[in-house]
């Protein structure tokens, strides 16, 4: 099966940096409120595309973030459960990241026969490429410009 990696920051909300923002959340269907009034949405569609996408691929996260901050605004927004072994740290090696998520799908019996990387910045590509040399890399807002043209993009492809 295909491993579909996402990145979050400006790929799945519009915030460019969750982890600044302040805990407690307040949540409203598709944005939230943070402490300091910061407000956070999701984009337009994913919810819908995260559904799609949940039964053609495992659903997994790199993203360059502080996990204590980010969960909660996953499990808030109800998409945690959507992704398996995610990868939210405070770090940039993407690279690093995708390929301890392989290991640990493989090693719980998961047979990844491609990984699909999607993100909004070409900032991390070049060295997640040479990790992982037959990785597809999806640039978000320039290869798809929606959820839905992402959908219709990985139909496309035979993804």
């Amino acid at each position: 099966m295909k491993l579909l990696v996402l990145d979050l920051d400006g790929t799945l909300w519009d915030h460019p940096d969750a982890s600044r923002l302040s805990p407690l959340y307040e949540f409203h269907g598709d944005y939230l409120v943070d402490s300091n009034g910061q407000k956070l949405r999701l984009f337009p569609g994913v919810r819908e595309f995260l559904e799609w996408a949940s039964g053609r691929f495992i659903l997994s996260i790199a993203s360059w973030n502080i996990e204590e901050r980010v969960r909660p605004i996953l499990e808030g927004f109800s998409l945690w459960d959507y992704f398996l072994f995610p990868k939210i740290e405070n770090h940039p090696n993407k690279a690093d990241m995708i390929r301890t998520t392989i290991g640990e799908l493989q090693s719980t019996g998961y047979d990844v026969d491609g990984v699909i990387y999607v993100d909004d910045r070409t900032l991390h590509v070049e060295d997640v490429r040479k990790a992982l040399p037959n990785l597809k890399f999806i640039h978000m807002w320039v290869d798809a410009k929606s959820f839905e043209e992402l959908r219709e993009l990985l139909e496309r492809m035979g993804w």
